[in-house]
């Protein structure tokens, strides 16, 4: 079905109509690094989706996403300031990156979901969960750590968490929080949704704020859902759509260099930019075996 560009556009300034909300900025103090798996078809178990996700900590809130483009980007700039570099940059896809993050403010009480259609960031209040662990007396190390096992049912799924009170944090990954300490590993009982520990970082004070994306605008689940139907059956009308609501956006495309933009938010920083002039060819490889379905019939929240 053609999606007509003034459609796009009546949406486009439908959303821009809306006000923004803001968390209050605190400094990441450390991340916790996961991956995360989910067999999001049934009936294709094997083919599931895998990607890196990342947690940022702060003394209060806590800001959950992909890492996946960021790997990218490191990757990148690790091949590019080789002196050895050729210009042909070798590039892995082995993840798909998750669409939604979630900003918590444990101040506050607040959830925030952050979703992004094309380039835009939407924000999405969500009800602060919530969870009544069962905390047991069974541990097992992970990354070093002493772990405590906690459980819980929630949005459908029982799950099984490992936290360790280790690291002062009580935070975890996506919307799985509210335990005397740092969540390093969780699944639910079907094991079709998995966090696995892969890392803890400590970070440098501004080095990254948790904090909601600038110029992010509040929506509602079903005008992101018209928004997304419409970017995926005709980009460049959406796309257009935009430059007819504001021609001065504050972006150029200046020539010779390319801004990849990372997951998040950096405090006193910009996203870095690679100078395409020295790039000769950019080589995508997709990792052998992975080769996750495009139908999902079974949605990590099987209840709202």
């Amino acid at each position: 079905m053609k999606i007509k560009p003034l459609i796009n556009l009546t949406l486009l300034c439908l959303i821009a109509s809306q006000p923004t909300i803001a968390q209050e900025a605190e400094p990441a103090v450390a991340k916790v690094h996961y991956i995360f798996t989910h067999i999001n078809d049934t009936t294709q178990r094997d083919k599931y989706q895998r990607d890196e996700v990342v947690t940022y900590l702060g003394k209060t809130g806590s800001y959950y996403t992909s890492y996946s483009s960021t790997r990218v980007q490191e990757d990148m700039q690790k091949q590019m300031n080789d002196p050895a570099f050729d210009g042909n940059l070798q590039l892995s896809s082995n993840t798909t990156g998750i669409a939604q993050s979630y900003l918590y403010d444990q101040k506050a009480q607040q959830l925030t979901e952050v979703t992004r259609v094309g380039s835009d960031d939407f924000l999405l209040p969500e009800q602060y969960p919530t969870l009544n662990w069962a905390i047991a007396d069974e541990t097992k190390t992970i990354g070093g750590y002493t772990c405590q096992k906690a459980q819980v049912p929630f949005k459908g799924r029982n799950y099984t968490a490992w936290f360790t009170t280790e690291l002062p944090f009580s935070a975890g990954p996506w919307k799985l929080h509210g335990l005397p300490g740092l969540i390093l590993e969780a699944s639910d009982d079907k094991n079709e949704v998995q966090f696995t520990y892969s890392g803890f970082d400590k970070m440098e004070n501004g080095v990254y704020t948790i904090k909601t994306p600038e110029n992010a605008l509040v929506s509602t689940r079903k005008e992101i859902a018209k928004l997304q139907d419409a970017f995926k059956a005709n980009p460049q009308a959406y796309m257009q759509a935009k430059r007819n609501i504001s021609t001065t956006t504050g972006v150029s495309g200046g020539s010779g260099s390319i801004v990849i933009r990372s997951s998040g938010t950096s405090s006193g920083s910009t996203s870095p930019k690679f100078d395409t002039s020295k790039i000769k060819s950019i080589n995508v490889k997709k990792a052998e075996g992975y080769a996750p379905s495009r139908v999902t019939n079974n949605p990590i929240e099987l209840t709202p």
